[in-house]
């Protein structure tokens, strides 16, 4: 009974905690975003170390992540944050990770798929000389959903996801295919992965209004829906024992 209770308390703290830095900070927004891309690098893995409560159910994963990243989307001055990453999952169903809350609804043969629910970053005007006279773009709630599919080696990975509140107002579609090495038991994995974002997002982060073109000299521009990002993601895993 102490060890239930104890680990409940783990649990309520952790997501606490995650929670409230992902509410009260602005400058490490898009660190704490990284921190969702290394929770999908310790699944690539599959071996990653955690805290298992076998009794209850639960798998929770605390560490902590440093990354270089741009002051802003597009922007060329970049800047180092740091943060914390916690991965908090319950039955193989609920999920927290990073900055995404999720469930598994669907497992079968090698996909998994279901809804979420992420916290999107903004952008403001006093995050860099370069955005004065530009609107700022509120963070947000996105909601949507997932699907995955592992099967060694070869893994395949699809996030749809429409702000609902006053952010960027548009969606996202996030897709990537990789495969792993060695074949057998990877330990190496190479992924391709690519973004499409619609006309709102796109006009919210790289559009520029008549009114936004007077106040900062900038010319007017029109951004339309397209991809956004194409980038790869190389993993390496390292077992200590």
């Amino acid at each position: 009974m102490r060890r239930a209770s104890f680990f409940s308390i783990i649990c309520m703290v952790a997501f606490l905690f995650n929670f409230i830095l992902h509410v009260n900070t602005a400058k490490s927004d898009d660190t704490i975003y990284k921190a969702d891309v290394c929770i999908e690098m310790v699944e690539d893995i599959d071996e990653a170390p955690g805290f298992k409560d076998r009794l209850r159910n639960w798998k929770i994963e605390i560490g902590f992540i440093g990354s270089v990243s741009p002051d802003y989307e597009g922007s060329n001055d970049y800047e180092f944050g740091a943060g914390p990453l916690i991965s908090i999952t319950w039955k193989d169903l609920i999920w927290l990770k990073g900055k995404s809350l999720g469930a598994n609804l669907l497992k079968r043969g090698g996909w998994t798929a279901g809804p979420l629910v992420s916290k999107s970053s903004g952008r403001d005007e006093n995050d860099n000389d370069k955005l004065d006279g530009l609107d700022d773009v509120d963070g947000s709630f996105e909601v949507g959903g997932f699907a995955k599919y592992r099967k060694k080696p070869f893994r395949f990975e699809l996030e749809i996801r429409q702000d609902a509140g006053a952010g960027h107002e548009g969606a996202l579609i996030e897709a990537g295919a990789g495969i792993g090495f060695p074949l057998d038991k990877p330990w190496f994995v190479a992924m391709a992965q690519t973004t499409w974002a619609s006309d709102n997002y796109m006009k919210s982060f790289f559009g520029v209004s008549t009114k936004e073109s007077g106040r900062s000299g900038l010319k007017k521009f029109d951004a339309d829906s397209g991809i956004k990002d194409i980038g790869i993601k190389l993993t390496y895993g390292i077992k200590f024992r």
